[in-house]
């Protein structure tokens, strides 16, 4: 048996980390200690034994990082592939901002209302095609849902992170508590979850950004305790791509031939094409497969907030309508990744019309309609197989023919529906107030050709679809479908945060506006973002009284508009703008318009945004009424305090 001195010096090895317990119990025995010895003298000394990890060292996409929770959250959050953070304050979230001090790569967005800041990321997200987060307070959800409602609606990706009371107060309901916090938000997300230690903070931010982003996207909510970002500990920061899924699913091949068939044989196919389209990137191969059969194209009103077919082509129809005049009775209805026609009690599409639905939304294909042919499947590779398809099941004399036939007419009739549309702007070109059609006319005029209009109006959505001119070489175009008020103007500022180089236009009403507040304003004047804001100003909610009114009740009978008149106060938008060191102007008369909207031109350029304060017209039901229930709360005092 060795000296004492060998076994002090082991022991010294084993203590200090230089080997193993598994070493230190294989030496022990080999100097002549028992099996149960060496496991005495293995346990009398683990107290005094500070044990590292036994790892491996690390591949190149990941790192082991050391510090607190939140210095953990964002070096994850850069290895997911984040340039920006969008964030309102929370003192919960003080680790959060603190690692942020040193970190040059990630640049703080910050707005003052945790709304804005959701559709700020939301513009971001659909300009970009990336997952941003969200960061905000825990008092702040609520407001943060009525814009996660929009992303939602959209399948927009996003991560949405906030700080909870720590671990030691949870279920007290103490300050700024509530419990099962993230199931408030359980409807609108794709995943929800409240992460358990600072360790896990990589994991399962890695995996949030990977529920967000997996086609159909969607939000996703996680909350962690603040006691959890201000923990020191140690944990792998992975880059996000080893959890990237594509969802590039191809078709089968049989589905592709019977759709293929089923179109083939109709005499009046048509197209629904959605958003699904956009996140795909299958425009040209859409636009390929209408030119291919001279099939028109749709889309649903309430579905869609993108264009992705170039709205001037022949073969563009516009909004679905089961009663529409052209085409002529449809056979076939091919829907491209759109959700379909609301249909409520009573379908839109009639029970004849044959129905195929190539969606890589499984949970809603053929949720309401009836469906022929449904196929989960990407759009960009499904409309690839189709068109290879239906090439080799017609010659390519016959497809001509019947395509060139279609298309003649659609030119008949696109070009009768642009003269009435022409037609109704000059009747309306010198109203008083300012008809929407001439604003959207000068507009077309005078922004550039590529130029993004992010639209939150309504009321004026007609002309806004039909005046424009969209396509791969025209304007792009931004809504949403969640149709919750108060999106349009902070979506604008992420829309050209995502693309800087870019005219960017906000045609906001104002009642969206004042839905939003002026908060927005704040981080247009922080951050330069030189975005033309345009405020189509009819001192109502002129949708919503035309909506009232039709149902043709009380309301209508006396002719009293209980709740949509906004003229009482008479908001001044451009001082509120002017508030938050943003300039702009009140456009009152027709003659203004063309100048105006080439001052915002010229202050966007040198790097300012600018609003337009546009006096436009009320349309419908009651249009000229400003009466409103009155009512003075001064008036009931007893006493003037």
């Amino acid at each position: 048996m060795s000296d004492k001195n060998d076994i002090k010096g082991l022991i010294k090895n084993y203590v200090d980390n230089g080997i193993s317990r598994r070493q230190f119990l294989t030496t022990l025995s080999a100097i002549g200690l028992s099996t149960a010895a060496a496991n005495s003298v293995a346990k009398e000394f683990a107290p005094f034994v500070s044990r590292k990890s036994e790892t491996k060292p690390l591949p190149a996409w990941a790192k082991r990082v050391s510090g607190t929770g939140g210095k953990l959250l964002v070096e994850q959050l850069k290895a997911s592939g984040h340039k920006f953070l969008f964030v309102n304050p929370s003192s919960g979230e003080a680790p959060i901002f603190d690692a942020l001090v040193d970190e040059s790569d990630i640049q703080i967005i910050k707005s003052i209302h945790e709304g804005a800041l959701v559709a700020m990321a939301d513009g971001y997200a659909k300009a970009t095609g990336e997952t941003p987060c969200v960061i905000i307070s825990r008092p702040g959800i609520p407001n943060a849902m009525s814009m996660m409602f929009n992303a939602w609606k959209d399948y927009t990706p996003m991560l949405i992170i906030t700080d909870d009371v720590s671990v030691a107060m949870l279920a007290q309901d103490g300050f700024e508590a509530m419990d099962h916090m993230t199931s408030m938000t359980q409807t609108m997300t794709k995943w929800h979850w409240s992460i358990q230690s600072a360790k896990k903070i990589p994991e399962i931010v890695r995996r949030g950004q990977k529920f967000a982003s997996t086609k159909p996207c969607g939000p996703v909510f996680l909350a962690t305790p603040s006691d959890h970002l201000s923990t020191k500990t140690e944990a792998a920061v992975i880059e996000q791509e080893k959890f990237s899924i594509a969802m590039q699913i191809r078709p089968s091949a049989d589905d592709i031939k019977n759709a293929a068939k089923l179109i083939l044989s109709a005499d009046n196919p048509l197209i629904l094409s959605g958003d699904e389209i956009r996140y795909c990137q299958a425009e040209t191969e859409l636009l390929e497969l209408a030119e291919l059969l001279g099939v028109s194209v749709v889309k649903d009103w309430s579905a869609s907030w993108s264009k992705h077919f170039p709205n001037k082509h022949p073969l563009y129809y516009g909004i679905y309508s089961a009663t529409a005049r052209f085409p002529s009775k449809v056979d076939v209805l091919l829907n491209l990744g759109s959700r379909m026609p609301l249909a409520g009690s009573q379908f839109r599409i009639e029970s004849h019309v044959k129905l195929v639905q190539v969606r890589l939304d499984a949970e809603n294909l053929a949720r309401v309609y009836p469906t022929n042919l449904s196929i989960v499947a990407d759009l960009k590779l499904a409309i690839v197989d189709l068109i290879e398809e239906i090439k080799s099941q017609s010659s390519s004399r016959k497809l001509k023919r019947v395509a060139n036939e279609r298309l003649e007419q659609a030119k008949i009739f696109k070009l009768k529906n642009e003269e009435v549309y022409q037609s109704i702007a000059r009747k309306k070109w010198n109203n008083d107030p300012i008809s929407a059609e001439r604003v959207v006319l000068e507009l077309e005029e005078l922004l550039e050709k590529d130029s993004v209009i992010v639209s939150d109006n309504d009321t004026y959505s007609w002309p806004i679809d039909n005046y424009l001119s969209y396509g791969p070489d025209e304007k792009d175009f931004y809504f949403n479908t969640g149709f919750t008020l108060g999106w349009g103007l902070p979506a604008a500022f992420g829309v050209k945060l995502a693309l800087p180089d870019k005219q960017v236009v906000s045609l906001v009403s104002d009642g969206t506006f004042l839905f939003s507040g002026p908060q927005p304003l704040w981080s247009y004047s922080r951050y330069k973002a030189p975005v033309i804001i345009i405020v189509m100003n009819n001192q109502s909610y002129n949708n919503e009284r035309n909506r009232i009114m039709s149902r043709r009740g009380r309301s209508y009978e006396t002719g009293r508009d209980m709740v949509c008149y906004l003229g009482e106060p008479d908001v001044d938008y451009v001082k509120l703008a002017a508030g938050f060191d943003v300039e702009g102007e009140v456009v009152a008369l027709p003659a203004q318009i063309n100048a105006a909207i080439k001052r915002a031109i010229k202050a966007t350029r040198d790097g300012q945004p600018y609003l337009l304060d546009m006096h436009v017209e009320r349309t419908g039901n009651l249009a000229n009424s400003t009466w409103h229930p009155e009512y003075s709360i001064a008036a009931t005092r007893k006493r003037k305090v």
